[in-house]
């Protein structure tokens, strides 16, 4: 797995192979993992799991995972290690390893027995931009509460396999043992198998943020990993060098384009003269529409220089597009 995402190395082979095409559940399929989702249905196998119906019913080559059901929110693998999935991005707080200890806590795992993939908006939910510093005391809580959700699913499962209460279960590291007989006991990836469950969750005003399921989250006394500092999994990789950032990423027939800005806010465009920009090699195309300007070439770096180079004629407005400010007092 890379040190940066904790992608399981299965998820990243599959990620080398995907195309546009591969829906996020076959992308599941393929990559051997076990989806945790959750309902009273009756069990179903994984080969035959469906496609949510709202999934299904977004258009584009990657309809957005439906953050009612908790399958769209954690993985357990039958090596009985978790994936989580979260719709925000680590800008370099660190909030990847936060979330992983908040959700880890939750659905009593080890913390370095998870993984966290964050911001792929076509593998997670839409949690929004990431920015004024709340994605902790927002976008964490959902998190929690579906981390609480799978546990307690999981916790009912044992129970019917046990023939015993849930109360007479307790649970740590992943495993489920019989308070009354600790040699009856049965890990998360056991209990998954082969079979997936559908759950759908509940959000108050279809609002992401109130995302929620049936169990109540722990109080702060009963946290473990929460409030330790284990080390941030993103660090070594930025300092090696080996970390793979969004320029680093290459697919077949991938092109690299860039914008052509207005001088000026409010500008429009006039003419483009796009014989500027025949020297480049590898030029693939000057777009335009409307005011809008770009260039496409097959490498990054003539990409840039055509953006530079292209003659582009704009008619400035007449009056400012944004009011200019009083002067300012001496």
């Amino acid at each position: 797995m890379t040190a940066f995402t904790n992608i399981p190395k299965q998820v990243e082979e599959v990620l080398e192979k995907w195309n546009v095409t591969t829906s996020r559940r076959s992308f599941l399929k393929s990559s051997g993992l076990l989806v945790v989702s959750f309902t009273a249905a009756p069990l179903i196998p994984t080969a035959s799991a469906q496609v949510p119906a709202t999934a299904q019913a977004a258009g584009g080559p990657y309809p957005d995972p439906d953050f009612h059901q908790l399958d769209s929110w954690i993985v357990i693998h039958e090596d009985n290690t978790a994936t989580f999935y979260v719709g925000k991005t680590d800008l370099g707080q660190g909030t990847g390893t936060s979330f992983r200890q908040m959700m880890s806590d939750e659905l009593d795992i080890p913390f370095d027995k998870t993984a966290c993939i964050m911001g792929t908006t076509n593998l997670t939910v839409d949690q929004g931009g990431s920015g004024g510093s709340d994605a902790i005391q927002v976008d964490g809580w959902p998190m929690r509460r579906v981390a609480a959700e799978a546990r307690r699913v999981l916790l009912d499962m044992a129970s019917k396999r046990f023939g015993v209460p849930v109360d007479d279960l307790v649970v740590s590291d992943g495993v489920i043992t019989v308070k009354a007989d600790p040699t009856k006991k049965v890990t998360y990836g056991e209990l998954i198998g082969s079979k997936k469950f559908n759950v759908t969750l509940t959000a108050a005003n279809n609002n992401i943020d109130n995302t929620t399921g049936v169990a109540k989250v722990k109080p702060v006394q009963q946290l473990k990993m929460v409030g330790k500092s284990p080390q941030r999994y993103d660090i070594p990789p930025k300092v090696d060098g080996s970390l793979t950032w969004a320029v680093d990423v290459k697919l077949p027939g991938m092109v690299h384009a860039r914008n052509v800005k207005p001088p000026v806010a409010g500008a429009k465009l006039v003419s483009i003269d796009e014989s500027s920009v025949r020297n480049i090699p590898g030029l693939v195309k000057v777009v335009s529409k409307g005011n809008y300007v770009a260039v496409v070439c097959e490498r990054e770096e003539h990409a840039i220089q055509a953006a530079r180079q292209l003659k582009v004629n704009w008619e400035k407005p007449s009056t400012a597009a944004f009011p200019t400010s009083d002067p300012m007092p001496l």
